[in-house]
């Protein structure tokens, strides 16, 4: 599934997990669709490739994300993986 996405904010997180400690980087996201968006907020794990190549660039702008599973996180938020496709400039303007 393909989604365009504002992106909030970004935050590193960590925790011990079966095979030790495991940090990622964290995208909150908001749907831009213009007819059907979702109503919460979501968030996105990057790999380490998109680490390396976008970390601390994208707050406040569009990406295109290529999201192939959805998984409850901490507190039954949402948490997509997948990939970034494309990224854009700012956010269009949402209608109200």
């Amino acid at each position: 599934m393909q989604a365009k996405a504002q992106i909030i904010s970004e935050r590193n997180e960590s925790y011990t997990g079966k095979r030790g400690r495991v940090e990622q980087t964290i995208l909150s996201c908001l749907d831009v669709d213009g007819s059907h968006p979702f109503i919460n907020t979501f968030d996105f794990v990057f790999n380490e490739d998109e680490a390396k190549q976008h970390s601390g660039k994208l707050v406040g702008k569009t990406v295109q994300l290529g999201i192939i599973s959805f998984e409850p996180a901490f507190g039954g938020r949402l948490r997509a993986k997948g990939q970034i496709v494309n990224v854009g400039g700012n956010a269009p303007a949402r209608a109200a």
